[in-house]
């Protein structure tokens, strides 16, 4: 059993999509079918590249009259960059939002630490539960391990993080993203995976019946021709964890793959990475000679 962790989410942004036509707007541009986005269930989507390649992964929330989405820190700026471009005479703002913070508890104890503090607790991945009297959100994450994203103002939070004690290092969150099979894209790897072959659509992060939006024909194409030849794996390696958009070869110097993400484990690194599946079965290395061995399959 592991204990509640508190964990700090500085790497996580979150951007606030305001105006009488946000919804049409975000529906239009991201993956997920916001029609089914409210206060009581929260959504994961991406947001694509005219080539149906993920530009970024967010987390989708209703806060108030926002819409958020919780974007890294690495690609945040660019995509709400890339989003402007776009709003034309559409009534919409977009804007990186620092009257709202978050942390994260993760272990099999963290459903009683909610209670603790006096927080509502939700059942099942992107389930958010509301207080409203303090103006805070709980949103479930993904994964087997229990774990919980907690939203509000700074001030709102400030008794809670006291009560918590120290939060400890986001790589606790980026492993626990890792083994759920949860996808991040870097600013190193934007524009490099459609975003089935990072499994986005097992997690519910793509809807193949709401209509248009970017990059849409390329998603549908791959999913409706049943042509995945890649797809997301967990692996471990020895020594220091390998960089997002590293390669990975086969043994005879075939490219299989490149990795998505990776974070420290003990003496080597746990690695999350979209492999071919013809390659899955194969002797798998990083470009340094590193053995890579898969761990967790996609389902």
């Amino acid at each position: 059993m592991k204990p509640c962790i508190p964990v700090q989410l500085d790497a996580l942004v979150h951007v606030a999509v305001r105006g009488d036509d946000a919804l049409p707007f975000l529906q239009g541009q991201l993956s997920n079918d916001l029609r089914q986005l409210s206060p009581e269930r929260g959504q994961i989507g991406s947001y694509n590249s005219a080539k149906g390649r993920m530009l970024a992964v967010a987390h989708l929330l209703r806060c108030g009259d926002a819409i958020v989405l919780e974007l890294h820190r690495d690609i945040a700026a660019a995509t709400c960059r890339r989003l402007r471009m776009f709003v034309l005479r559409s009534r919409v703002t977009i804007d990186e939002d620092d009257t709202l913070a978050s942390f994260g508890l993760i272990g099999d104890q963290s459903a009683m630490r909610l209670a603790e503090l006096s927080l509502p607790v939700p059942a099942a991945a992107l389930d958010c539960a509301q207080d409203t009297e303090r103006g805070i959100t709980v949103l479930r994450r993904f994964g087997e391990m229990p774990r919980y994203s907690v939203h509000g103002t700074p001030a709102a939070l400030a008794p809670l993080l006291a009560a918590v004690g120290p939060l400890q290092d986001f790589a606790h969150w980026r492993r626990a993203d890792i083994e759920a099979g949860v996808p991040t894209v870097y600013a190193a790897t934007s524009d490099h995976f459609v975003p089935q072959t990072a499994s986005l659509d097992r997690l519910g992060g793509i809807s193949f019946d709401k209509g248009c939006y970017t990059g849409q024909e390329i998603v549908a194409r791959l999913h409706y021709l049943g042509q995945i030849k890649r797809r997301l794996f967990v692996a471990r390696t020895d020594g220091q964890p390998p960089a997002p958009g590293d390669e990975i070869r086969s043994a005879d110097g075939a490219a299989a793959g490149e990795i998505v993400d990776a974070v420290g484990e003990g003496p080597g690194a746990l690695v999350a990475a979209v492999l071919q599946l013809a390659q899955a079965d194969t002797t798998l290395q990083l470009t340094d000679g590193r053995a890579l061995h898969i761990v967790r399959r996609p389902d």
